[in-house]
């Protein structure tokens, strides 16, 4: 059984004149249905809840304010799904609806809350479809187009696949040709999209670049072409792929690419060297606290030339830590006053950032 998501962003799902193309809806249906059919588990992560509600609205302007934005998003929120439920339904697959933010990842327990959500539907068969929730949200609307959300969905779904699907062939480099494989030193080609999608191609390998360093398999490829994700995963040279590095454990996948820092601590070399180790962060190797975090709160871990070497859970909120900050640990309980860790960051809540 593989595990699949697949994304699909409001420049395929919309035609030029603003209406919602049922009939790519269709296709893209009965593509995931083969999936499904023979025992793959598939979720969807669409966009396209403003473009239906412009249709219901009699709206011809794409350009508003954001709280026209978002209220268009609860108009057309509705009319999508009917026509999912609609669509899905031929091919006898039952569709629910999950409307997240991406703080239901940063906080833990809601992650666990949502992960578990999903495995419910999965295990009764339904086939969950997930949006932004674009009323309450503004940053899908005004940066991502949900290719950072399908990311996040896939890694802590641990899912095997990510499709991001485009209105091109994948990454295009400056001559015009597309990438095979992903190299982050390529110069690209700069892409414009229909003026309904909200991402572009460089939100999508970003997205797609986190999911592969948490082990997912992910791929930019034309969404027109739906064959092209069988042949994906039959390892034909379709789209762009981004290979998946060794899978990480569910925690430290959460900490790394889920969860949001709290503030940053600036380390010398010494405790680089550690973390890189496998070591655990010290007081004495923090030269610099920034921000105010809380004990359990996630910081980035930053060197003294300025790159990020991961980050983690720290053991000490940021006043307690500029009080020890650069002595041995040994001496943190004589100048707090009370018993306290011996270490700023474990290394079993330490994320190191490749």
């Amino acid at each position: 059984m593989k595990k699949i998501v697949v994304k699909v962003g409001s420049n395929l799902l919309v035609k030029e004149d603003g209406t919602i193309d049922k009939e790519y809806m269709i296709e893209l249906a009965r593509t995931m249905a083969e999936f499904w059919h023979v025992g793959d588990r598939v979720v969807l992560v669409t966009s396209g809840a403003k473009a239906a509600g412009y249709g219901l609205a009699l709206r011809v302007e794409v350009d508003q304010d954001l709280y026209i934005k978002q209220a268009l998003c609860a108009i057309g929120q509705v009319q999508l799904m009917k026509l999912y439920e609609t669509i899905f339904d031929l091919y006898d697959i039952k569709v629910a609806q999950l409307l997240i933010n991406r703080d239901d990842f940063s906080n833990r327990k809601r992650f666990l809350n949502l992960r578990n959500t999903l495995i419910g539907l999965l295990e009764m068969g339904f086939l969950p479809i997930v949006n932004e929730n674009d009323t309450v949200s503004t940053e899908e609307i005004s940066f991502g187009d949900n290719d950072v959300l399908a990311a996040m969905f896939a890694i802590g779904w641990k899912s095997d696949y990510l499709f991001l699907l485009s209105t091109v062939d994948g990454v295009i480099d400056e001559t015009g040709q597309k990438i095979s494989e992903f190299n982050p030193g390529t110069r690209l080609k700069r892409l414009h999209g229909n003026g309904w999608g909200t991402g572009g191609i460089e939100t999508k390998i970003r997205a797609a670049r986190a999911a592969s360093a948490a082990g997912v398999e992910s791929c930019i490829c034309h969404g027109k072409k739906l064959t092209n994700l069988r042949n994906f995963i039959l390892g034909k040279n379709v789209g762009t792929k981004f290979r998946s590095r060794q899978t990480i454990n569910s925690r430290k996948a959460w900490i790394g690419f889920l969860s949001s820092s709290s503030g940053r601590v600036i380390v010398n070399a010494g405790a680089e060297k550690a973390l890189r180790n496998s070591k655990s962060l010290l007081p004495i190797g923090i030269v610099e606290v920034c921000g105010k975090f809380n004990t359990g709160d996630i910081v980035d871990v930053i060197s003294t030339d300025n790159n990020r070497v991961g980050r983690g859970i720290v053991n000490f909120n940021s006043d307690e830590i500029e009080k020890i900050k650069g002595i041995k640990s040994d001496n943190a309980k004589k100048v707090l006053g009370y018993d306290c860790p011996t270490v700023f960051i474990h290394t079993d809540n330490f994320w190191l950032e490749d």
